[in-house]
């Protein structure tokens, strides 16, 4: 078995502990395994790009502030890792507004896999979906980190509305769009961050069937304040936010460059 083999034989072991199977490689070189064919809920092509309407918003003291501006993430390269699989540069870029240049600050590392798709930020990997996706089904994001939870722990999932069209709100100026077949995934968070009283936090991404991610929503909320005395003051049934940060991505632009 070549090393090619051996080092893809790493990638399908660690989604095994996902529950996912990768590519059947791990044996004889001369076993063909036909993988199923499954919505491309990512495509990823060279040469394409995909633009965001961001708002960005934070709570200090209950007082309110409001950040918009544009991404931008470019496919500029195909090349192959360590273990001879494809991959795909993403180039992050940001603006301000609509007429103002493009500044690149980041790059991502996209790989489309027939059971998986990962994405490597800041030197992390995450596993975004799997496939096929089933409403309700859970894996672990961080399944090739170091940490020993990765077996067990299921962090992200799917919502039940797999395959159903979805509806993005306006954004940057853009009339709400409807996505004929999408599917939507939620993360899960420990009670000391999203204990439903005290404390709020959500991440969620809807991915649309030949067009890729359309939406990523992430919060955390904080609704109480310390008094003088030591003791706390609950805001939630009042819908006050104390502290907290929120942002919403929108697609609003796709094409090639």
């Amino acid at each position: 078995m070549n090393l090619r083999f051996r080092a893809f034989g790493r990638v399908k072991a660690a989604l095994l502990s996902l529950g996912v199977a990768a590519l059947g490689l791990a044996g004889c070189r001369h076993d063909v395994v036909v993988v199923p064919a499954y919505p491309d809920y990512f495509p990823v092509v060279v040469g394409t790009y995909r633009t965001y309407a961001v708002v960005d918003s934070s709570w200090k003291n209950r007082v309110l502030t409001v950040a918009d501006y544009q991404l931008r993430e470019r496919v500029t390269e195909q090349f192959a890792d360590a273990a001879g699989q494809p991959a795909y540069r993403l180039v992050r870029s940001r603006r301000a507004t609509a007429t103002d240049a493009w500044v690149d600050d980041s790059v991502l590392v996209a790989q489309p896999l027939p059971r998986a798709l990962l994405l490597t930020a800041n030197n992390l990997r995450t596993v975004e979906l799997i496939y096929p996706p089933v409403a309700g089904k859970g894996w672990n994001k961080n399944a090739f980190g170091a940490s020993p939870d990765t077996i067990i722990n299921l962090s992200r999932y799917y919502t039940s509305a797999v395959g159903a069209a979805y509806t993005t709100a306006p954004a940057g100026g853009q009339a709400a769009k409807i996505y004929p077949a999408a599917v939507v995934t939620y993360d899960i968070f420990s009670a000391n961050d999203n204990d439903g009283l005290r404390r709020q936090s959500g991440y969620q991404q809807v991915y649309a069937q030949g067009v890729g991610r359309v939406l990523r929503r992430r919060y955390s909320y904080y609704y109480f304040y310390t008094n003088p005395d030591g003791s706390e003051t609950n805001t939630k049934d009042k819908g006050i936010i104390q502290m907290g940060a929120s942002r919403r991505e929108t697609l609003v632009e796709t094409g090639s460059f």
